[in-house]
């Protein structure tokens, strides 16, 4: 990365830094384009640059965070392990997402895990509607974690999840 890219990849942390700490105290319609510029120390056309709103801070926060769950999953190349490794992904941000929750925009998360299970046009029917099935059961578990203030670990809530599952009929 030349020092242009990474002037400018500090400059798109910098803005999601400033918007994620004023949605932990305000609601993100309250917030305008000139608070987060403020606070993260740019420019507006530096905003505008990167962005084009407030709801794209946050995919791209979204979008780089399931990337970098992705590498770590795929490096270690188990599918078995897929929703316990997101689970542990969930964790380790929570912070972000119980924020995105409690803002109202748990709609963001589901479709970031849609992109995590790769779900695109070009998949036949049963593809997708297996896909969209995992996605669904997936976000199924988060939400209702976060509704729940994510107090259990992930190892609690795979092991939560397999009792119910062996004990249904």
């Amino acid at each position: 990365m030349n020092k242009k890219q990474e002037l400018n990849a500090f400059i798109k942390e910098c803005i999601t830094d400033a918007l994620v700490k004023q949605m932990e105290t305000h609601r993100l319609s309250e917030i305008t384009i000139t608070d987060i510029v403020k606070k993260a120390g740019v420019s507006r056309a530096s905003f505008y640059r990167n962005f084009g709103s407030k709801h794209d801070v946050l995919e791209n926060r979204l979008k780089i965070l399931i990337e970098e769950w992705g590498k770590d999953f795929e490096a270690r190349g188990d599918m078995e392990y897929f929703s316990e490794s997101l689970l542990k992904h969930y964790y380790k941000h929570k912070n972000f997402y119980l924020l995105l929750h409690s803002q109202g925009l748990s709609g963001m998360i589901y479709e970031n895990l849609r992109t995590a299970c790769k779900i695109d046009e070009s998949q036949n029917n049963i593809e997708r509607y297996t896909k969209s099935l995992v996605s669904g059961s997936i976000f199924g578990w988060v939400d209702e974690w976060m509704r729940r203030g994510m107090n259990e670990t992930p190892e609690e809530i795979i092991k939560l999840t397999s009792k119910s599952q062996s004990a249904s009929p």
